[in-house]
């Protein structure tokens, strides 16, 4: 691979489609009475707000997060702790249930809408042009580590919601943007630049060499995994360079590989058996892309 490709696919693009998109979902929810008894907000989340997208995904990823009532893990906490914690909070009448179906509803007052295994498309009625977004009805959920016998406590704050199969899906998006933000700061800006460059470069697997096992990579899943590298493979002066010790540093420490981490640092990366890749996927990975090179 020569020097120029990785600069090229390392570049991030400019786009009007997270302010617009967002705008767009916004007036259509805004409209629904029944959404007005709930306290929501849309967020921004994914490639596009940790600034990690490429040009070839244009897909905006919106949360539409209520923020009341919530799900809770209390695996951590003590049989006092839990009992504190019954006596603060009672169930609710409502849930993510009733609140995806409330979008769902609203969205489809304004556009013709596709419901997917976890997110929701949209398409103008009249041209049938689709929005440029997925969108993801999620409700706040707390993983408590505290809860003291003052009223404080303390939690890793998540969002929560489920799949089409019913399965619960968890994440940790505040956390996963703190981090990478810090650690881009702590190599110079490189972290986020070869996670794009490498985030091209499957895509060139997938499509110049037509390789489907590509595909079952997601770009959470290279995120995550550049986000294991050390800070010091990435302060080189020069950004190819850098590429390379990423992915060659990978490919040394495969032994590591079940100790690496999710980027919000609150999960194994291969902790899931339920997600499209393995442990197996890493040598996949740096083999194949080290080769074109």
């Amino acid at each position: 691979m020569v020097r120029d490709q990785v600069e090229e696919w390392s570049e991030r693009p400019g786009s009007p489609w997270p302010a617009w998109t967002k705008q767009m979902v916004g007036d259509a929810l805004e409209r629904s009475s029944r959404l007005r008894e709930y306290s929501y907000e849309i967020v921004v989340q994914g490639s596009y707000a940790n600034k990690t997208n490429i040009r070839a995904h244009s897909d905006v990823d919106l949360v539409v997060q209520m923020r009341m009532p919530f799900e809770e893990q209390l695996d951590d906490l003590g049989p006092a702790e839990k009992r504190r914690f019954a006596a603060k909070y009672v169930n609710a009448a409502i849930g993510w249930h009733e609140f995806r179906q409330d979008v769902i509803s609203a969205l489809r007052k304004s556009y013709f809408v596709t419901v997917g295994h976890k997110c929701i498309d949209i398409q103008d009625w009249d041209s049938l042009l689709r929005i440029p977004a997925d969108i993801v009805p999620a409700i706040e959920f707390r993983r408590y580590r505290t809860f003291a016998s003052g009223g404080g406590e303390t939690f890793d704050e998540g969002i929560y919601f489920e799949d089409h199969r019913g399965r619960v899906v968890l994440s940790f998006p505040k956390q996963h943007l703190r981090n990478g933000n810090r650690k881009d700061a702590a190599t110079g800006g490189r972290f986020k630049q070869v996670v794009r460059a490498v985030k091209n470069a499957r895509l060139h697997l997938m499509d110049v060499e037509a390789d489907d096992r590509a595909s079952a990579l997601s770009s959470y899943f290279i995120e995550c995994l550049c986000y294991n590298v050390p800070d010091e493979e990435y302060r080189q002066s020069a950004l190819p360079v850098a590429y390379g010790r990423c992915l060659s540093w990978l490919a040394a420490n495969l032994d590591l590989a079940g100790e690496f981490v999710c980027q919000n640092e609150l999960a194994g990366l291969f902790a899931d058996d339920q997600q499209a890749w393995s442990v197996e996927s890493v040598p996949y990975l740096t083999t194949t892309l080290m080769r074109g090179r």
